[in-house]
């Protein structure tokens, strides 16, 4: 297929979360999409200043508030940035799907443009994989079963005792009291390590700037192998071409 024919298919093709992408130039569009979908430069800074403010609140109620409005934007920004991520590792495995091609009918050059790219997605994957931990400790910490609660509960049971006794007879009748004694306790899920916890948050929002910039800057670079790809692939169609056309 000529390049001509497959940016012909691919005007007019649409791609998003209900359309995956099946060719290479559609795969980078889909980068491109989920780049735009990342949270702000002036969104990922107000991550900093909120955990400052949070720290530095006036009085207990102004503290705790400003503590609380800061973590909810942190969670809310992690659960944004690990839902792109988890997206583009997923594209990034469309890549040897768009790039198949039966191992002897490949030319040489493109053999080594391919490992070239393979290369790429590997270190790119590495690269946000870093962001996607951090944000897995904070929003996945480990946890503890622990006791919260327990409650005993008393109960008096009466039962009377008139067996072998006549009908006439002016005896009371014996009675005996079983006291039962229920437990209930109540198990929560604890945070193993809250200090821990706190500092990773800490971290996440001092770093906040420099981690979303490693997640662009790295799906940008993707794009750029795709196109890079593109080309040497198209180079080595022409090479190809050129040597049959000179045969006799």
């Amino acid at each position: 297929m000529s390049k001509r024919t497959r940016d012909a298919e691919d005007e007019g093709t649409t791609i998003d979360d209900e359309h995956p992408p099946l060719t290479l130039p559609h795969i980078k569009i889909r980068i491109q999409q989920l780049i735009g979908r990342l949270p702000s430069k002036e969104e990922t800074a107000a991550l900093k200043s909120a955990s400052a403010d949070g720290h530095t609140g006036g009085g207990e109620s102004g503290g705790s508030a400003s503590e609380a409005a800061g973590g909810e934007k942190l969670d809310n920004w992690c659960r944004i940035v690990r839902g792109i991520l988890r997206d583009y590792n997923l594209v990034l495995n469309f890549v040897a799907i768009a790039t198949y091609q039966w191992e002897p009918d490949r030319p040489g050059h493109t053999g080594q443009s391919l490992a070239a790219l393979k290369n790429q997605i590997q270190s790119s994957t590495a690269r946000t994989n870093i962001v996607s931990n951090d944000i897995s400790r904070i929003l996945t910490p480990t946890l503890s079963r622990q006791l919260t609660k327990k409650r005993i509960i008393l109960s008096t049971t009466t039962t009377t005792n008139n067996n072998n006794k006549p009908d006439d007879s002016n005896t009371m009748d014996e009675s005996n009291n079983t006291e039962t004694k229920e437990e209930i306790y109540t198990y929560e899920q604890i945070v193993s390590d809250p200090e821990v916890l706190q500092l990773n948050r800490e971290q996440l929002c001092a770093e906040a700037i420099y981690k979303r910039q490693l997640v662009v800057s790295t799906m940008e670079q993707m794009c750029t192998c795709l196109d890079d790809y593109g080309k040497a692939e198209i180079g080595a169609s022409d090479h190809k071409g050129g040597f049959s056309s000179m045969a006799y």
